[in-house]
């Protein structure tokens, strides 16, 4: 079921005529999120695949005199949130993501994550790649989990496991989801 929801919205996504406006939306809705304004420690991921865009994001977080940027570098099987400072010294990294080098942080620090997925159902459920690194991260972590997505990529319900960790909210470029704690389970 998960390969077959995997591959339907992995397929539309690769030929997504609208990404770069839809994604600019998603931005503008990110920038202006209340909880943005708290924040210290914010991980983003770097966009691959023709995934929502978050580089409006990075570039306006960049700007910020508050806030510490990361992104996500797979060490180990796990996901190391290392510091940016700009996008130069990124370098290719696991399956040809753009990963930073420097300093890390430890999760528990990481104010707010947003977290990629190929799908999520409106509980916050999510449907990714299938080597559970967000998963294992997103357990070290009490971060407001926002998932970023186009709206074809919200589908009713997804299966799930346990260990999946659902995301608090999702934006897409009509709407933000609140997921509810309650329905989570």
């Amino acid at each position: 079921m998960k390969s077959i929801i995997r591959n339907e919205i992995l397929t539309r996504r690769i030929s997504h005529k609208n990404a770069e406006e839809d994604s600019k939306k998603i931005a503008q809705k990110f920038i202006n999120l209340p909880q943005l304004k708290k924040a210290k420690n914010i991980l983003l991921y770097y966009p691959h695949k023709n995934e929502v865009d978050t580089r409006p994001i990075i570039d306006h977080l960049l700007n910020s005199k508050t806030i510490n940027l990361f992104l996500p570098k797979v060490q180990d099987q796990e996901l190391i949130p290392v510091r940016i400072k700009d996008l130069s010294s990124l370098k290719k990294g696991y399956a040809g993501i753009m990963e930073p080098e420097g300093e890390s942080i430890s999760p528990e620090k990481i104010d707010i994550i947003v977290v990629p997925a190929i799908a999520f159902d409106k509980r916050g459920h999510r449907i990714g790649y299938g080597k559970g690194y967000y998963d294992r991260f997103l357990k070290k972590t009490k971060a407001l989990k926002v998932g970023v997505a186009y709206d074809f990529q919200i589908v009713d319900k997804l299966p799930y496991e346990q260990h999946d960790i659902p995301v608090d909210l999702i934006i897409t470029p009509t709407r933000i989801i609140k997921t509810k704690e309650d329905e989570k389970r």
